[in-house]
């Protein structure tokens, strides 16, 4: 508090936003295709029981 290192509000926010956004969206570039996977091969296994 009050040193020379400190980071500006702007930096702060920005560094916010960004650890933000990678919470959001690593989590989701996991979660996506794991779930569009899922709904693949249910439409796979559906299709060869008929």
């Amino acid at each position: 508090m009050g040193g020379t290192d400190d980071p500006s509000v702007g930096e702060a926010l920005i560094g916010f936003v960004l650890i933000g956004g990678a919470g959001v969206i690593v989590p989701a570039a996991v979660v996506l295709p794991v779930v569009c996977l899922g709904i693949w091969l249910s439409h796979r296994v559906r299709r060869r029981r008929r």
